[in-house]
């Protein structure tokens, strides 16, 4: 089970083995190499979700993470009309709020589908849309089932994913089994940046020759920025070749081998 680590908040999946009770909610963690990490926490009788959002924010004490909610939720005019039963994710930039009713209500500071459409073969259910408000974005997806997901639930992922055009982001490796959540029966990707539309054929060919016969000895240089904190992955997809790069390419490949 991959353990990620948010901001001093942390999340371990659906797996929690002690609690913490406040006056109306619960917050449950997970105690692993003497450290406490961040499961979920649930509401016990929800109110109003600016109500709701103040009383995360008063037990977790997550001043800026909450806040940023609040200032998107008022600032929007979005959504004020449901109720927060809990927090059931976290990412660096998203948090995941379980609004009820079989539904999640996520604010990211990241556009879910900058760079491509929902895709219902693969993606997890969006009810609505994405509504956007000062750089943040808030939108319903179906709650999925994220307890007991194995690496046969992300292949079953990533087989739908190639099937439809897309590959994984540099994100998604085999093991992020957080990116992966069960509905109806159906494993489906829950963090729709994962998946990338894949290059063209002329692309592919040009990289995978690039690859494989390039005779000449590539030196990479170290990493000199290591320590130095990522905020995100880049999930951009690459563009393609045109045939007069692709050509070039190719063609220095082939230089290569005298």
């Amino acid at each position: 089970m991959m353990i990620s680590k948010v901001n001093g908040i942390s999340f371990k999946g659906s797996y929690w083995n002690e609690k913490i009770k406040y006056p109306n909610g619960i917050e449950y963690l997970n105690w692993v190499d003497g450290e406490d990490y961040f499961c979920k926490y649930m509401i016990d009788n929800p109110n109003g979700i600016i109500s709701d959002l103040e009383q995360c924010k008063k037990d977790l004490k997550w001043t800026k993470r909450i806040d940023k909610s609040i200032e998107f939720i008022q600032g929007s005019r979005k959504f004020l009309n449901e109720r927060i039963f809990g927090i059931v994710g976290l990412s660096h930039l998203t948090t995941v709020f379980d609004i009820g009713n079989d539904r999640v209500l996520k604010i990211s500071e990241e556009n879910p589908f900058e760079y491509r459409k929902h895709n219902p073969k693969f993606d997890i259910p969006l009810i609505g849309t994405v509504e956007e408000y000062n750089g943040f974005y808030g939108y319903i997806q179906r709650k999925a089932d994220t307890s007991n997901i194995g690496l046969n639930n992300v292949l079953e992922v990533k087989r739908k994913m190639r099937k439809a055009g897309f590959i994984p982001s540099a994100d998604f490796s085999d093991y992020r089994i957080d990116q992966i959540g069960v509905y109806n029966g159906e494993s489906f990707l829950l963090d729709s940046r994962c998946a990338v539309k894949q290059n063209n054929l002329l692309t592919r060919f040009t990289k995978w020759f690039e690859y494989n016969f390039n005779q000449e000895i590539i030196l990479i240089s170290p990493d000199l920025d290591a320590d130095v904190e990522i905020k995100h992955v880049d999930e951009k997809p690459l563009p393609n070749y045109t045939i007069k790069e692709a050509y070039a390419r190719i063609k220095k490949v082939i230089r290569s081998w005298k």
